[in-house]
């Protein structure tokens, strides 16, 4: 007994290193992100230019916002490598071989949404919103909004492209399988089309580039389940 509470406190005091060396290298490389944050912050306003700040202290903020969102990014492999690390030695050969393989897939579907979105659903976004202006209503648009603004919606699309790879681990959970997604079909590309104006600004035009690229993943996901059941 007392070497099991031992070994409890053990891997508690393993996880509390992890985390706090995660924490540490977030803030690290948030301090490293603001020497870039102008930079960054040409690229996001790519599509919205000029913007404004309404307040004294939105600018700086915003700086902060920039550098906070790319120290998170910039530390995700941190992170993702104590997380590893943490749970490597509970694994057996085969898992980690699987749980390499998620790992790969998740930064590939990632980084796949995050390009999808800035380079085509964020600038045909700004061109709807920003087309209902005229000589009556100018854009004005806040720098802090606009971050906020491009920011989730990223994240939003990078979240979204990870659906396969949900639905696979359902499949290998027992919980769905490829007869019934096909079967169920239609109820979850009505679900999608929800998710996608959940996560996405109100207008149709991004729903829309949101929507057709979880569909065609849906239907990647029934290929993978279906090839998943007939290894079992």
């Amino acid at each position: 007994m007392a070497d099991e509470k031992k070994s409890i406190f053990a891997h508690l005091e393993e996880l509390r290193r992890r985390l706090l060396f995660s924490i540490i290298s977030v803030i690290a490389l948030s301090a490293l992100s603001y020497t870039y944050a102008e930079k960054t912050l040409g690229y996001l306003a790519k599509y919205a230019k000029p913007l404004v700040f309404i307040s004294p202290e939105e600018a700086f903020l915003s700086y902060l916002k920039i550098s906070l969102f790319g120290g998170i990014v910039l530390s995700a492999p941190i992170i993702i490598y104590n997380l590893l690390r943490f749970v490597w030695v509970a694994l057996d050969m085969r898992e980690k071989r699987v749980f390499i393989i998620y790992f790969v897939s998740s930064i590939f579907l990632f980084a796949a949404g995050a390009a999808l979105s800035y380079f085509i659903a964020l600038p045909a976004a700004m061109s709807f919103l920003l087309g209902f202006s005229s000589d009556l209503i100018r854009p004005f648009i806040s720098v802090s909004r606009y971050i906020s603004f491009s920011v989730f919606l990223i994240l939003a699309f990078s979240i979204a492209f990870e659906t396969p790879l949900f639905i696979v681990l359902l499949t290998r959970l027992g919980l769905v399988n490829s007869r019934m997604l096909r079967r169920k079909r239609r109820y979850f590309v009505v679900l999608l089309f929800i998710l996608a104006a959940f996560l996405t600004p109100p207008d149709v035009i991004t729903q829309v580039l949101l929507a057709i690229p979880l569909l065609v993943l849906y239907e990647i996901s029934v290929w993978l389940s279906r090839a998943l059941e007939k290894k079992r």
